[in-house]
């Protein structure tokens, strides 16, 4: 009676080795902005490794309870745009037309200079506290 042969294990493209992936695409341009909250908006474009263009949107927000960064994506390639500017551009002058309510502004203006307030007050107690109520629960 033959013996079995052993299973060949399967290989996979995770499984992969690290000198085959691929390089991080080259950025040719970028720009921060930190919003009044607990926000970081990023806007980059980088270059594909078959030359073309393209822009990736970041929202960075971190979060309170573990302090890690939660980052949102949003990838346009440069066949969309013209398309995609088009549509912020008609974006814009809708905002433009349609401004937030002065008393909405107001009540955001108040929210967050009193976010700040305490964060500059004591922001060890504020990050202890969350940590202590996630315990509890």
């Amino acid at each position: 009676m033959p013996t079995p042969s052993p299973r060949k294990a399967s290989t996979s493209k995770s499984a992969a080795p690290a000198a085959a992936a691929k390089p991080e695409p080259k950025i040719l341009f970028q720009k921060f902005i930190k919003s009044v909250g607990p926000r970081t908006y990023v806007s980059q474009i980088k270059e594909a490794g078959n030359g073309n263009h393209f822009l990736v949107l970041t929202e960075g927000k971190r979060d309170p309870e573990t302090d890690e960064v939660r980052k949102t994506r949003l990838f346009i390639y440069s066949e969309d745009f013209l398309e995609f500017f088009r549509m912020l551009q008609e974006t814009t002058v809708w905002i433009k037309a349609n401004p937030v309510p002065a008393e909405v502004k107001d009540r955001r203006e108040r929210f967050w200079a009193k976010q700040s307030a305490e964060n500059k007050a004591s922001p060890q107690v504020a990050h202890s506290a969350a940590k202590t109520s996630l315990k509890r629960k």
